[in-house]
């Protein structure tokens, strides 16, 4: 009878024990159903020993059947794995791990198949089915995920209020919490956790404050970061790329330089400078959501003012002077035409009728044409008619002659600008970029076109970014054009206005080279990519960034008043049309008279003075020819 009750005792609590486990395993379930993403992911070890235990089967028996009779879900082996697969869709991983100090061996094995760059770490999720789990045990645990940048992992223990999470932020070092069904938000406060940002300095987007380890930046990127800092609030380190290759390129053996080599070997947490992202790049650095695009374009010199010492000719298009022309021959003819035909009519009253050579009808009109009276002219009706309509002509022709010569001295012509690249190879330029952006080009541009940029180039190493070394090239090479992002040439432009001229000295080049997604950069994996994101998409949407920007014009430095508002006619265009350039100086009713514009008139004076000179010793040279012969 006694070995009979301590039986049935020994069947109860079995009994219990085992409905225990299964509640641990529905409570997973449960989970999985509220969570409802893509995948979820059921892993178990097939080799360890715990897996011939009943309770265990029957623990992963129950999982396996509850979850999936209610989301789609994947059986995988733990022992398949050396490291977690990449995974493109939002996932719950859920591992079934033996209980209390069985268990220590495989949760080291789980912790080292976790992949710490797998990208998008808000969109995996993982839970731990661990029964009996210490305190010690799960500390271990969640502080092997927090190393392997696993934002959101749960663990459950056992049935009442078994459920554990892990605070990373708590000040003193990562804390076991306990927690409900639900994956807690992490990142609305940091607690003044340490983050270490790779930065750099720009001339427009991110001006240094001193010292720039822990004041940061000015203007557009460096006000951003500093209010994400503190919004996240953090304790923020700004890291300069100890290589002083800023923004990062690739080398030829796989490795990094600049920001990107301190972002893949995780010794900064976050870019804050606004970038294009390389080729080359993209698959180690995980970018927040590009909102704008930066474009890439060819600064080159401003075409130079036409010559003015042939304004007189280019008065009137080519096409008219050749009508004038054909129109004079054509007067010429039927002028001569009627004269010889009005021959044949008799002669009664005194009617004057003189035959004209074809050369004396030519200086005829051509002196009625400036004005000169017409010594002699035929008696005939017609014929003063003739010579009446042609007067009437040149004097409206003349009238609109000077009208279009005057406001050619006004307003000055210049050479068409450079707006394809095929032109490039009638210019004489040295073209300066750093080599990230002749990298860039390349694989937009044709080999016939870049060709022409690699035959004029003078590439520059990277860490002349931090600097405005255009304006430096500038004053040492006169024939120096560049390849900028846009924001920088619309600046370059607006420096370098020449206010006599009322136009930059330089020119955007309209077919650009590149258009680039630009965006911010993170490491692979990183667990703040999704936080970063809300914070500079809720910047963007709300204006910050445009408000920071006029904030940053009104505080501009190095340009002229008339440069400035030049810059801000500008727009975010990259150059102003003829007719809008024409409206404005019309609309400033400003015009300064230099040599450059009245060189004309001097030259024909000059030409009027050397005809006349000449003119004279010819004549001087026939009469004394005549004389002695």
């Amino acid at each position: 009878m006694k070995y009979s009750v301590v039986f049935s005792l020994f069947l109860i609590l079995t009994t219990t024990s085992a409905e225990v486990d299964l509640l641990l395993a529905r409570i997973a379930c449960r989970m999985a159903v509220k969570q409802n993403l893509q995948i979820t992911y059921v892993y178990r070890c097939a080799s360890c020993a715990a897996s011939l235990d009943p309770e265990h089967s029957a623990l992963e028996l129950e999982l396996q059947r509850c979850v999936g009779s209610h989301v789609p879900v994947v059986s995988r082996k733990i022992e398949a794995f050396e490291l977690e697969p990449l995974r493109q869709t939002d996932s719950l991983s859920i591992f079934h791990i033996p209980v209390a100090e069985k268990g220590d061996s495989l949760v080291r094995r789980i912790l080292g198949m976790l992949n710490p760059r797998q990208p998008r770490k808000h969109m995996h999720k993982y839970i731990f089915l661990w029964p009996g789990a210490s305190q010690d045990q799960l500390l271990e645990l969640f502080s092997g995920c927090w190393a392997k940048q696993v934002l959101y992992a749960l663990c459950i223990t056992h049935r009442n209020r078994g459920i554990f999470d892990f605070d990373p932020f708590f000040i003193g070092g990562l804390k076991v919490v306990q927690s409900g069904e639900n994956f807690r938000d992490k990142m609305s406060d940091l607690r003044g956790y340490p983050l270490r940002f790779s930065m750099f300095a720009d001339p427009l987007m991110a001006i240094p404050r001193d010292p720039v380890e822990s004041k940061g930046y000015k203007a557009v990127d460096g006000v951003a970061a500093r209010v994400a800092a503190h919004m996240l609030n953090a304790s923020i380190t700004y890291v300069l790329p100890a290589d002083n290759e800023s923004y990062g390129r690739c080398l030829p053996d796989g490795n990094f330089t600049g920001v990107v080599r301190d972002l893949v070997g995780g010794h900064t947490h976050f870019g804050p400078n606004s970038r294009f992202v390389l080729d080359c790049i993209w698959p180690h650095v995980e970018v927040l959501y590009p909102h704008t695009r930066r474009i890439l374009y060819l600064v080159v010199p401003a075409s130079g003012i036409q010559p003015e010492y042939l304004i007189f000719v280019r008065v009137f298009r080519r096409s008219v002077w050749h009508l004038l022309l054909v129109t004079l021959l054509a007067v010429v003819l039927i002028f001569w035409l009627m004269q010889r035909f009005q021959d044949r009519v008799p002669r009664h009253g005194g009617i004057i009728h003189f035959q004209a050579k074809w050369y004396e009808i030519i200086e005829m009109f051509g002196r009625t044409h400036v004005g000169e009276p017409v010594l002699r002219a035929s008696s005939f009706s017609s014929m003063r008619t003739f010579l009446m309509g042609w007067i009437l002509f040149s004097y409206v022709l003349t009238t609109i002659y000077f009208a279009k010569l005057e406001s050619g001295f006004v307003r000055p012509y210049y050479e068409p600008q450079l707006d394809q690249l095929d032109g490039l190879s009638q210019m004489d330029v040295h073209v300066y970029a750093v080599t990230t952006m002749y990298d860039a080009v390349r694989a937009s541009l044709s080999d016939y076109h870049y060709g022409l940029l690699a035959n004029r180039s003078r590439q520059l190493p990277l860490g002349l970014t931090t600097s405005y070394y255009q304006l430096l090239v500038v004053r040492r090479d006169r024939r120096s054009a560049f390849i900028m992002r846009d924001f920088h040439a619309r600046d370059f432009l607006a420096r370098n206005y020449n206010s006599e001229l009322e136009r930059p000295s330089y020119h955007i080049v309209k077919e650009y080279l590149r258009s680039m997604l630009c965006t911010y950069v993170l490491p692979r994996g990183s667990p703040f990519l999704h936080r970063f994101q809300t914070l500079f998409t809720g910047f963007h949407e709300h204006g910050f960034f445009e408000h920071w920007r006029q904030m940053d014009m009104l505080r501009r430095e190095g340009t002229t008043p008339n440069g400035e508002e030049f810059y801000e006619d500008l727009g975010d265009q990259t150059d102003i049309d003829a007719t809008a350039s024409d409206a404005t100086i019309r609309r400033k009713k400003r015009v300064v008279l230099t040599l450059d514009i009245l060189q004309g008139a001097f030259y024909l004076w000059s030409v009027g003075i050397g005809l006349s000179c000449l003119g004279f010793v010819l004549e001087q040279g026939h009469y004394f020819w005549r004389r002695r012969h």
